[in-house]
Formats: structure tokens, C-alpha cells, sequence
């Protein structure tokens, strides 16, 4: 496997033979870069599309967070190349790298992939191959990392199950600390790589489909799925953080436009309603709110970590905010007399009042949905 270094001296030669090489440069404002050596642990987000896609994505901005406030791990970051980067770096012998380091994924004690869609679940198996890492869990060893995935679809973590070693099932928050908990103890263990999966077992929404047997029925639908070891409970119950944490308030601001080029503050999470159709609305129940202070305090400290000039209230379902018209208030009393837009991405037209929409128009807006 290449050094970093070697990486880097690959890339200056390829980059300008590609649309957008931003995309594979790193160095983007706010983003973190620790000493190696310095930690215990280093661990690799990954989101399997496109750089322009994934910098947006909310999920690997809190985790990313998280994770480097830690003093024993750092946490990097790393996308899909775009077609015509692939083809220069597997011409060129580069494996997928890290955007801070420039190191090879295949470097990192932990590979956390992001599915928050069933469309990135090809995309996922491409990007191990890419960086060298064998597609099959079953062909891993103690040399190569732990893969895990989180999101929305792992839900239902079947249709992944042979590429992924553990599924976290739920909110990352909390889970991803566990994780490097265990692995740390597991490491300084030196202990073969089955007693890692049977030790990550044990925490609570994490899924090993290795210890696992799972019986189908004729037509291809699951039968059961039964415990292989007696270590592995029978019951994966998902994750959830009882108190949001405090939102992040770094963001990326990235090189090239991203789909997204804004500040996301998560003002609620879960929702209300419970529409049986609704996948979201199902699996992150229950309702939690932020307070309006802590959402304008969190606003104000991004806006000047970031210099972005747009403000996304995220949320199910905004409008069904307890609180919606104070905070929108609160953000007009905040950011008044500045150029900030403000946006509800989420909106139900019976629960939205005629008050809400004349705050609104106190602000610059670039729409609400």
C-alpha cells in the first residue's frame, strides 16, 4: 500500500486531467487535521457518492465532530471519485485516500460508511475495492480495518450483510464513542479479530450479521434470524439519544459547491405525525426538541466559524416545532440587519400560520418546502 506521501505525489500528476479536482484536494475550511501518531485510534467516514453530494450530508458533519473532540481518535473523511477520477487513480495505482491525510483507508482502525439511501449500497462495495479493502467481511483479518455502517437504510441491514463487519441501527451520537471503546480494548487485547465482532456485539444496537444465521423462505423473504453464538442477543434494539447533543457549529465549508452550501441546525428530530408510509418519520421517533436559545446560540457561533450566509432549521417537520414562531423571532431579532437567508426545508401547509410566514418575510429566504 502507498504512503501518504506517495499518494500526494501520484495526485499532482493526475488532478489536473479531471473535472472538478477540488473534489479530491481536502484542506477545506474547519476541517480537522490532527497528528497521526498522536492517537489511539484514527477512524474514516465515508460517504459513497460524490463529493458534491457528501459534504452536505449532515450525518458525517456531527460524527466528524464528535469523534475528533475526542483526545484518543481522529476521525477523516472520504467520498466516491467521480468516473473520471476513478479511472486515473486505478490507472495510476491510488487507492481511495483520506481527504485530511491523504493516507489510504486501508491505514484507518475503523472505515464508518454512511447509507442513509439503498441507491449507495453498489456504490459502497465499489469504494472498498477502490481502496483495497476485500469486499467480503468474511475475507477480513486483523490487518484489515472495521468496516461499520450506519444510516437510514441499514434499518434493514440484510441486503448488506456480507459486505458490512458490524451495522450500527439508530442514532450515531452515542454508539460511535462505544465503538471506539471497544476496539480500543480489543487492540490493546491483541485478540484474533472474532473476539472484536463477539466484544461489538454486545453493545446495544449493533448488529454483527457474521454471529448470525439467518433462514429464507422460498420466495426469497427472511424466515428468522437467529443468534450463532450465545455472546450475540437475539434482539437488536436501535439506538436513540434521550438529549440531542449540542448541534455542530464547524462546518465544512467545501471547495467546490456542494448540493447544500449552508448551516443545518437539527431543531427537532423524529415527528409528531407517524405516517405509516413515512420511513423517517417511523425510525426516528420519538420527538425531541432543541431549545431556541441553544438553536440561535448554535447559529450564531456557525455563522462565524463558517461565513456561510444561509440558515437551514432542520426537521421532519419544521412547522410542528413547539416553539417555531418564537425561534424564527429570536433568529430575526438575532440576525437582524444582516444579509442572512433563512429556510424551513420542511413544512406542513395545515400547521402553518399566518404569523409564521409574516416572520418570515422579515428575512431574506431562498424558499421553504
Amino acid at each position: 500500500m502507498l504512503t501518504h506521501q506517495e499518494i500526494q505525489l501520484r495526485l499532482d500528476k493526475i488532478l489536473l486531467k479531471v473535472e472538478k479536482p477540488g473534489r479530491y484536494v481536502g484542506g477545506e475550511w474547519n476541517s480537522v487535521h490532527k497528528d497521526w501518531d498522536s492517537v489511539a485510534t484514527h477512524v474514516a467516514f465515508v460517504f459513497p457518492d460524490v463529493y458534491d453530494i457528501g459534504i452536505s450530508n449532515m450525518g458525517i458533519q456531527v460524527l466528524y465532530d464528535l469523534v475528533n473532540q475526542r483526545p484518543d481518535a481522529l476521525a477523516e473523511r472520504a467520498y466516491a471519485p467521480w468516473t473520471d477520477m476513478e479511472a486515473e487513480m486505478r490507472a495510476a495505482g491510488i487507492p481511495l485516500y483520506a481527504l485530511e491525510s491523504k493516507r489510504p483507508l486501508a491505514d484507518f482502525d475503523i472505515i464508518g460508511i454512511s447509507l442513509p439511501y439503498e441507491t449507495l449500497f453498489t456504490s459502497t462495495l465499489n469504494v472498498l475495492d477502490l481502496a483495497g479493502i476485500p469486499i467480503r467481511a468474511a475475507a477480513r483479518t486483523e490487518a484489515h480495518p472495521l468496516v461499520i455502517a450506519g444510516g437510514h437504510s441499514v434499518t434493514n441491514p440484510e441486503p448488506m450483510h456480507a459486505f458490512i463487519d458490524a451495522f450500527a441501527i439508530g442514532e450515531g451520537e452515542e454508539v460511535m464513542h462505544d465503538i471506539i471503546d471497544v476496539y480500543q480494548r480489543w487492540k490493546s487485547r491483541r485478540a484474533p479479530r472474532r473476539a472484536l465482532l463477539i466484544d461489538l456485539a454486545q453493545i446495544p444496537g449493533v448488529y454483527v450479521p457474521a454471529l448470525y444465521t439467518v433462514r429464507y423462505h422460498e420466495d426469497g423473504t427472511i424466515a428468522d434470524i437467529r443468534p450463532s453464538v450465545p455472546e450475540a442477543p437475539a434482539t437488536i434494539t436501535k439506538r436513540v439519544v434521550a438529549k440531542l447533543p449540542p448541534p455542530p457549529t464547524h462546518f465544512l465549508v467545501p471547495n467546490v459547491g456542494g448540493v447544500q452550501n449552508r448551516i443545518s441546525i437539527e431543531i427537532m428530530r423524529g415527528c409528531t405525525r407517524g405516517c405509516r408510509y413515512c420511513q423517517a418519520g417511523m425510525i426516528m421517533r420519538p420527538v425531541r426538541e432543541r431549545s431556541v436559545d441553544e438553536v440561535v446560540a448554535a447559529a450564531a457561533e456557525a455563522i462565524e466559524n463558517s461565513g456561510f450566509e444561509e440558515l437551514a432549521l432542520l426537521s421532519l417537520s419544521s412547522s410542528d416545532y413547539t416553539h417555531i414562531v418564537a425561534l424564527v423571532d429570536a433568529i430575526n431579532a438575532r440576525f437582524g440587519g444582516t444579509q442572512l437567508a433563512v429556510s424551513l426545508p420542511s413544512l406542513r401547509i395545515e400547521s402553518v400560520s399566518v404569523d409564521l410566514m409574516e416572520r418570515l418575510k422579515l428575512r431574506r429566504s431562498t424558499g421553504f418546502t
